[in-house]
């Protein structure tokens, strides 16, 4: 055999290998094993559920959900994220995350993220806060830069600036933050710490332990003021006579920390974190001594912030609800004004006369 022959032989070989690879990989990819192996077993399972059965309706049920098991179609599931773009533009996002093609079983994801339950897996996806490369199909790329553990995402946090990125990121996969005519909760992804994990409210005694001295101040006027709403709220007479449901209505804004979906709060009473949001992180900088960093996280929502979280408790209709009650049993307007808001109603003046009261002292 010539030279030539045996270079063109060799090349001709190495041309079919690849070819065949290329083409096993296009038509036979790595992820329908999860997926085959994930089908099976739940077919394992239903039909055990199937032989125990007992009713006939019951029996159609599961012979159809096991003839489903049986004959699957494997494909790619992804969830289109909105990036920076919007359904009204009919246009997805420009960032997809196919995680769940191989990782399909729902089930073990949960029981492996007990903690991140509430989390919207639907909206931001999995690579937000485990990294990778959410488009990609093979194993080796899509857990390029990967954080597998929790404690890899926590190692992150050497300054604020992580958890910034990791807000904003949310925020960009979510238009209805960067709109005000369309955000719900303003801010809201703050409660989410760069796990996926709801961040926990730390209570104020640990903030006020530093910031007596600090801010003396601020601390003793929002403490005479505001620390105390709740305490008014229950000597109220509507919500003394009012059912659960009405009383969540005032839990919402006059506890910090309140969560609607177990009806528990943090605090009585709009205390540190009711505005500065959940302070495990920041207050984790403060105790390792990056007080700059944690500084920067605390004033997130407060003024001159892009993220205001004032808006849900502080707009026009917040006590509409209570409004039937006192019309109903011929109330004067007193209720709606609370004891420290007296001195800026109309009619009272900082001089004279016999209503005049003095404005509190404004530090």
């Amino acid at each position: 055999m010539s030279v030539q022959r045996l270079i063109f032989f060799v090349l001709s070989a190495l041309f079919f290998g690849s070819s065949m690879m290329w083409i096993n990989a296009e038509f036979n990819p790595k992820w329908v094993k999860y997926q085959k192996e994930y089908y099976a077993e739940q077919a394992e399972k239903t039909e055990l559920l199937y032989a125990a059965a007992t009713s006939v309706k019951e029996k159609e049920l599961l012979g159809k959900r096991l003839a489903a098991f049986r004959k699957p179609t494997y494909e790619i599931k992804q969830i289109l994220l909105k990036g920076d773009f919007s359904w009204s533009k009919r246009q997805n996002g420009s960032k997809v995350d196919r995680c769940t093609t191989c990782h399909i079983d729902e089930e073990k994801l949960k029981a492996s993220h007990p903690n991140t339950k509430e989390f919207p897996v639907d909206i931001y996806g999995c690579t937000v806060c485990h990294g990778g490369i959410g488009r990609a199909l093979g194993e080796e790329m899509a857990h390029e830069g990967m954080f597998y553990h929790k404690r890899q995402m926590e190692q992150r946090l050497v300054n604020a600036e992580p958890m910034f990125e990791f807000w904003s990121e949310l925020a960009t996969l979510t238009p209805e933050e960067a709109d005000p005519n369309n955000r719900i909760e303003m801010g809201d992804f703050r409660k989410y710490s760069i796990t996926g994990d709801k961040a926990i409210f730390v209570g104020s005694q640990k903030c006020i332990k530093c910031h007596k001295g600090l801010t003396s101040p601020h601390v003793e006027r929002w403490q005479r003021i505001k620390f105390k709403t709740f305490e008014r709220v229950k000597e109220a007479p509507d919500y003394i006579a009012g059912n659960e449901e009405y009383r969540k209505s005032c839990l919402k804004c006059h506890t910090t920390g309140y969560d609607e979906a177990t009806g528990k709060y943090s605090e009585e009473g709009v205390t540190c974190e009711a505005c500065h949001g959940p302070g495990e992180v920041f207050s984790y900088f403060m105790d390792i001594g990056k007080a700059p960093e944690g500084q920067k996280l605390a004033k997130v929502g407060t003024f001159g912030t892009p993220y205001n979280i004032c808006g849900p408790c502080h707009h026009s209709r917040g006590h509409v609800m209570r409004l039937k009650f006192f019309q109903e049993r011929g109330a004067s307007d007193e209720w709606f004004f609370p004891q420290h808001t007296t001195p800026y109603k109309a009619g009272v003046t900082e001089k004279g006369g016999a209503s005049s009261k003095s404005l509190p002292k404004i530090y």
